[in-house]
C-alpha cells in the first residue's frame, strides 16, 4: 500500500475510532423542529401503528443527522491534513472523492456543518438547522454574533426566524441533487425542483423573482 493511501486510511480511522463517537450515537436529536410530525401521525387511525411510524421517523431523521455529523468530520480531517501537508498532496482530495464517488460539492456542505458544529456547545442547533441556513452562517463574515446566541440556548428555529429577519435569505435555484448524494441529505423536502423549473426559475425579472419567494414562504409555513 502507498504512503498516501496509507495516510488517508489511518486518517479515516482515527476519526471512526474517537472516544466521544459512542456519545453522539447515544444522543437523541429534537426532530419536531424540521419535520412535521402530524402528518406521520395521520397516516394511521391506529394508535399503535401511529406510534410505531412517529418513533421511527424520530429514529430514521437522528440516524441521518448524525451521519451527516460523521460524514462532516471524516471529509474535514481528509481535507485538513492533505491541505496542510505541502504541494505533494495538490489534487489528491479531490481524486479520493472521486474514487469514492463523492460529489465535492457535497462534500464542502458537510464541511461547513461540521466545522460550525465543532465551534460551539450547543451543537443540537446547528446539527438540526437546514443546510441553506448552514450556508448563510458559514459564509457570513461575522460570525461571532450567531455563535453567540446560539451558545445562549438560540434554537434552530430561533436562529432561522433571526436570519429570515435580516432580509439576507436570497431566492437559490435548487439544482438536482444525484441520487448518491440523497443518501447524505438528513433534512426532508418537502418539494423537488426539475431542471426545467430549474431553468424557468433563472428567466424570472427580479420583481417575479421576489413574488415567487413570498409564495414559497407561505408554502413553507402552510407545511410546517
Amino acid at each position: 500500500m502507498s504512503k498516501v493511501r496509507l495516510d488517508i486510511k489511518n486518517m479515516l480511522q482515527n476519526s471512526i475510532d474517537k472516544p466521544n463517537v459512542k456519545k453522539e450515537e447515544e444522543y437523541t436529536y429534537e426532530v419536531d423542529s424540521i419535520i412535521n410530525l402530524d402528518l406521520i401521525r395521520e397516516l394511521s387511525d391506529d394508535n399503535e401503528i401511529s406510534k410505531l411510524l412517529v418513533d421511527k421517523t424520530k429514529s430514521l431523521i437522528n440516524l441521518q443527522i448524525k451521519n451527516a455529523i460523521s460524514l462532516g468530520e471524516i471529509f474535514t480531517s481528509v481535507f485538513d491534513k492533505l491541505s496542510k501537508s505541502g504541494s505533494k498532496y495538490e489534487g489528491l482530495y479531490e481524486k479520493w472523492l472521486q474514487l469514492n464517488d463523492i460529489n465535492k460539492k457535497t462534500a464542502l456542505r458537510y464541511r461547513k456543518r461540521y466545522e460550525l458544529y465543532s465551534m460551539i456547545n450547543n451543537k443540537e442547533t446547528i446539527a438540526i438547522m437546514p443546510q441553506k441556513y448552514i450556508d448563510i452562517l458559514y459564509s457570513e463574515e461575522d460570525k461571532t454574533k450567531y455563535i453567540e446566541l446560539i451558545e445562549k440556548g438560540a434554537t434552530s428555529k430561533e436562529i432561522i426566524e433571526y436570519i429570515d429577519s435580516q432580509g439576507i435569505v436570497e431566492l437559490k435555484t435548487v439544482n438536482l441533487i444525484e441520487e448518491r448524494d440523497e443518501i447524505f441529505n438528513h433534512i426532508p423536502k418537502y418539494l423537488n425542483f426539475s431542471k426545467e423549473i430549474n431553468r424557468k426559475i433563472e428567466t424570472l425579472d427580479e420583481k417575479k423573482k421576489r413574488d415567487l419567494q413570498k409564495y414559497l414562504d407561505k408554502i413553507d409555513k402552510i407545511l410546517n
